[in-house]
């Protein structure tokens, strides 16, 4: 029997186990109502039917955009989008394993494989457009590299006049200091002024004697940072992540405080702010986060600095997919590679990671930050001979001059996808 009429004969059946996984998996953020979640997998299970039955991903690979751009602008997350399409394919493969055999089971799978990879790529290449620069006319346009639709306004907590615009709040609960990142409008879109006005909180909190740090964003943010501020790099001419950029001495301010800084992660992670992170010395994150780092999309020579700094947390295959696929990774995969150190529930989250912060603030300060800075001066201090770094420079440099460089500039201000030509 053809492989889509097995498939169209189990659709109850195959809808009804995906919604009850789905519903098993459910998270507070979730945006969608039982009803529509079983209409969505229905829709998706029919598309996936008429690709088996065509022999061609192109339909998914459409409706995959449409499908972005429609949850985008209702403000859905990709997160739960992308659910659907994992939970889907997991109960599809249990079906097909029961009830095809040999050969014809090796090619069935391998062309759902096929079909449901087609729809996620396509679903998360429009969703990283539309965050870097498109607007879906549901809330405003963001400054950073990426990131999600928001979730309403935030109120910034006390204490954020003093930094950054009033976008930035410190507080300090015992020996442990937290800074959240309150920019709801920009969603945290890393500017000069937030890198300084971080830069500025650390200082002050390194003067209080703080003995850990907790990095977060504001309570019912769906975005944790969405990256560098693109309006702010240069126009090619000039390096776009050079020594003195703010990000990059943020990073560094971070690297080198004396004590343990934990990122807690709710929400997503776009471009600079997932290199942020990572130089971050725990990272603690809920079912909602999600990472990805988008210079390709833009045609941005990474600096050697940050890639140093993912070399010294994952191991190289990881990081050549994240930078050449420029896709955002679940929180799942994150804790998988080990991106995070803790995945928990959202409504933990808080709590733990000030429980966490708290463990460690009780240890030696001494001990820990000569630890901290061995191991900074280990990972950072990886010798380069002279000839191969001037190599390295002059092909950023390439990068930088080029009208690509400039077209992913132009594509990111005009809201539409960049055509990169290699020149």
């Amino acid at each position: 029997m053809e492989m889509s009429a097995v498939l169209a004969g189990a659709e109850d059946r195959v809808v009804d186990e995906a919604v009850a996984e789905l519903d098993r998996r459910r998270t507070s953020d979730q945006a969608s109502s039982p009803e529509m979640r079983r209409r969505h997998l229905r829709d998706l299970f029919k598309l996936v039917v008429k690709c088996v039955h065509d022999g061609d991903v192109e339909p998914i690979i459409a409706s995959s955009h449409q499908l972005a751009a429609d949850r985008f602008a209702a403000g859905f997350d990709i997160g739960e989008v992308q659910g659907e399409f994992n939970v889907l394919e997991e109960v599809l493969w249990r079906e097909v394993a029961a009830t095809l055999a040999g050969d014809q089971r090796i090619e069935a799978l391998e062309l759902m494989n096929t079909i449901l990879r087609a729809g996620r790529d396509a679903l998360a290449r429009t969703y990283v457009a539309l965050a870097s620069g498109g607007n879906s006319g549901a809330q405003p346009a963001a400054s950073g590299e990426g990131g999600e639709a928001g979730s309403g306004d935030v109120s910034v907590p006390a204490g954020a006049e003093g930094f950054a615009g009033g976008a930035l709040a410190t507080e300090v609960s015992g020996r442990v200091g937290v800074i959240t990142l309150g920019d709801q409008h920009r969603r945290n879109a890393i500017s000069a002024e937030l890198a300084n006005g971080i830069v500025a909180a650390l200082e002050a909190l390194r003067a209080q004697e703080v003995r850990a740090v907790v990095l977060r964003a504001a309570e019912g943010m769906r975005v944790w940072s969405s990256g560098r501020d693109i309006t702010e790099l240069p126009r090619g001419r000039r390096d776009p992540l050079a020594y003195n950029d703010p990000l990059e001495e943020l990073i560094r301010a971070v690297r080198s405080f004396p004590a343990p800084i934990i990122a807690m992660v709710h929400g997503s992670v776009w471009g600079g702010a997932f290199d942020l992170v990572l130089s971050c010395d725990v990272v603690i994150a809920d079912e909602t986060a999600m990472f990805a780092i988008t210079p390709a999309n833009l045609g941005l020579p990474y600096n050697t600095t940050g890639l140093l700094h993912f070399l010294g947390r994952l191991p190289i295959n990881l990081i050549k997919e994240l930078f050449f696929l420029a896709a955002p990774v679940d929180a799942q995969k994150a804790k998988e590679w080990l991106i995070i150190n803790r995945l928990v529930e959202a409504a933990e989250l808080e709590a733990f990671t000030l429980d966490l912060a708290a463990t460690m603030a009780s240890k030696s300060p001494l001990a820990i930050t000569v630890i901290k800075e061995q191991l900074r001066v280990l990972n950072d201090y990886q010798p380069i001979a002279a000839q191969v770094y001037e190599r390295i420079q002059g092909l950023r440099r390439e990068a930088y001059d080029s009208s690509d460089y400039l077209e992913g500039l132009n594509a990111f201000a005009e809201k539409r996808q960049p055509v990169f030509r290699g020149t």
